[in-house]
Parts: C-alpha cells; sequence; structure tokens
C-alpha cells in the first residue's frame, strides 16, 4: 500500500507532463494515419522516393525505398526522431526524481515515515516504466484507430500487426534503458536539474551518433555504444532485424543501470 502511496504521488505531481505527452504522442498516429491514406489515394508514394536523403539510401540500401510506402509511413510514428526521442526523455524526466527527493529535502520526511531507502528507486523505476509502457498502449490504439477510421479502404496496405508490435516492443526497451540510466545518475545526484539535464544531453547525443554512423564510417565503429543502435527501425520493418539480440542487449543493459541506481543510493549519505 504505501508503495502504491508513493506512486501515486508522483504521478500526481508529474500528471501535465504525462497527460500532454500521451496527447500528443496519440494525436500523432492519428494524424500519420490520415497523411498516408491522402497520400496513398492520390497515388503519390512513387514521387516520394525522391525525396529520401542519398545518405540513406547508401547506408540502407533498399530498404530505405520502405519509407516512401504506406506501411512505411505508418510505421514512421515509431521511430521519427522526435517520437523516439521524447518517448524517452519522458521515461528519464520520471526516473530521475530520487535527485529531486534529495534536492528539495523530500527523503528526510519519507524516510522518518520508516520507509526503506530502495522503495524510492522502486517507485520511480515503476512510473516511469509503466508511463512508457501506457504511451505504447496509446500509440497502439491511436495507430488502430487511425487506420479504421481513415484508411480501411487500404487495409492491404497495412503494416502487419507483429511489425508495429515489435516496433513498440524495441522502442520500449530503449526507452526502458535510459529509465535505468536515469535511475543510476539521479541515485548519486543532489540536484534534479543536473541528472535529468545530463542523462537528456547523453540521450540526444547517442541518437545523433547512431542516426551518423547510418553513412558515416568513422561513426560506425563507436555506434555500438548507443542505445539507439540496438533499434533498428528500417530492418524491423523489412523483417530482416535480429530481434532477440538486441532486446537481450537493451534489456541487460537495464538491468545492470538499475542495480547500479539500487546500489549507488542505498550507499549515499542522505
Amino acid at each position: 500500500m504505501r508503495m502504491l502511496r508513493l506512486v501515486r504521488r508522483s504521478s500526481g505531481d508529474a500528471w501535465h507532463v504525462l497527460a500532454g505527452c500521451l496527447l500528443l504522442l496519440t494525436a500523432f498516429q492519428l494524424v500519420l494515419a490520415a497523411q498516408a491514406a491522402s497520400i496513398e489515394t492520390s497515388q503519390a508514394f512513387g514521387k516520394m522516393a525522391d525525396f529520401i536523403p542519398a545518405f540513406l539510401q547508401r547506408g540502407l540500401g533498399q530498404q530505405a525505398l520502405l519509407l516512401a510506402s504506406f506501411k512505411g509511413t505508418i510505421a514512421f510514428g515509431y521511430f521519427h526522431p522526435i517520437i523516439v526521442v521524447l518517448v524517452s526523455v519522458l521515461a528519464v524526466y520520471l526516473a530521475t526524481e530520487p535527485a529531486y527527493d534529495v534536492e528539495s529535502s523530500r527523503v528526510d520526511l519519507l524516510l522518518a515515515r520508516a520507509i526503506p531507502r530502495h522503495r524510492l528507486i522502486t517507485r520511480s523505476l515503476l512510473l516511469s516504466a509503466g508511463a512508457v509502457a501506457g504511451v505504447m498502449a496509446l500509440m497502439a490504439l491511436g495507430t488502430w484507430t487511425g487506420l479504421h477510421v481513415f484508411a480501411s479502404s487500404h487495409a492491404a496496405s497495412w503494416p502487419s500487426a507483429s511489425t508495429i508490435a515489435n516496433l513498440i516492443v524495441h522502442l520500449t526497451a530503449v526507452a526502458w534503458c535510459f529509465t535505468g540510466l536515469g535511475l543510476a545518475v539521479a541515485a548519486g545526484s543532489g540536484r534534479w536539474i543536473t541528472a535529468f539535464t545530463s542523462v537528456a544531453l547523453l540521450l540526444v547525443v547517442t541518437y545523433l551518433l547512431d542516426y551518423l554512423a547510418i553513412g558515416w564510417r568513422p561513426a560506425r565503429a563507436v555506434a555500438w555504444l548507443s542505445p539507439f543502435d540496438y533499434y533498428p527501425a528500417i530492418p524491423i520493418l523489412a523483417g530482416t532485424a535480429p530481434v532477440w539480440n538486441n532486446l537481450l542487449v537493451l534489456w541487460s543493459a537495464t538491468v545492470v543501470f538499475v542495480a547500479i541506481a539500487y546500489w549507488r543510493f542505498e550507499r549515499r549519505d542522505l
């Protein structure tokens, strides 16, 4: 019951951020489905292939042409740069709450109630991971609704449910990896803005690194350091990605980061 109250209180404090992200990400899927249906009706996908950057075509080969298709446009809602970064930043925002507890001295009030300090890490872990899962569920609902409302006449061109599910699982795994990293940093930080900004900046840098690695050979040598490197969206869309290998790396990294968070928070001076 105490854990439930902790999660409920934290979710209440962050409700305005959660509600805004949920609305934006769900609406984006609806708009994308409407746009894809409009392009398909006008038979303009063939022209879109001319607008795919050359370095993407060099890096991805023929798979890059999937972006200029109905199913590619729908699936793009799960690996659009803004969407991927926003979901991960939301995870970091919620995961770094332990640093705010320390900065605001709220941790003294919480621990005065004989609450084991590790529960504060568990609370933020559950809130961040649960929020990401909720966002993914609403995004899937937005896609399903958009396809049935705006693109029912193009059902033959829809991406398969397994493809969308695979993209969702990978994006969730990436966001959870940053949840773990955010917890690990916040567990030893005395200021929330420092913890959040550090992880958020690292998130953006690693995304750019993975993006550059598509067409720039020097970046490929270190791209394995980026969690986004284990979310090969285009190969997933094409059905050629080694699914379990990537997920195991992301899940293993998450477990390591979470373990570090518990270890640091238990041993820090509060």
